[in-house]
C-alpha cells in the first residue's frame, strides 16, 4: 500500500516543497470502535512512508480526528467538506472506483482544509 501511495503522490508533488498534515489514528473504547482496529497498523506503514520518503517536505504536522472534524457525523461532516471547495477544486477530485473508499479521500481533502484555516468544526457551547 505504502509502495502504491508513493507512486501515485510523487509525480503530482515533484521536488516543489509542501506541507504534510498527518491525521493520528485513535483507537476508541470497544464500545466505539468502528471497523476493523487492525487496519491503523497498515496505516502507520503507509503514514511512515510517506513522512520519511517524500522529501522535500516543508513542513510536517499531526492532528487527531476530533481535533479537525469534532463528532459531526461522517456524511454530514463529508456534505461540509464539500461546501468550502469551489468549482475547480471539486473538478480535480478523484474518487476510487471502489464506494466504500470515497470516504478517505473525503477525510483527506478535509484535513487539507483545516490545515489551510479553511475549514473548522462548529463547536456548540452549552449555556
Amino acid at each position: 500500500m505504502a509502495g502504491a501511495v508513493h507512486e501515485w503522490l510523487r509525480p503530482r508533488v515533484g521536488e516543489e516543497p509542501f506541507q504534510l498534515v498527518i491525521e493520528l489514528p485513535r483507537v476508541y473504547a470497544a464500545a466505539h470502535q468502528r471497523g476493523d482496529q487492525n487496519d491503523l497498523i497498515q496505516l502507520a506503514g503507509v503514514v511512515g512512508m510517506l513522512g520519511g520518503a517524500l522529501a522535500p517536505v516543508a513542513d510536517r504536522r499531526s492532528v487527531y480526528p476530533r481535533d479537525w472534524k469534532g463528532t459531526l457525523d461522517a456524511d454530514a461532516f463529508i456534505e461540509r467538506i464539500k461546501q468550502h471547495l469551489d468549482a475547480a477544486e471539486h473538478l480535480r477530485v478523484e474518487l476510487p472506483s471502489a464506494q466504500d473508499l470515497h470516504h478517505n479521500v473525503w477525510d483527506a481533502i478535509g484535513i487539507g482544509l483545516h490545515a489551510l484555516g479553511r475549514l473548522s468544526p462548529r463547536r456548540v457551547f452549552p449555556r
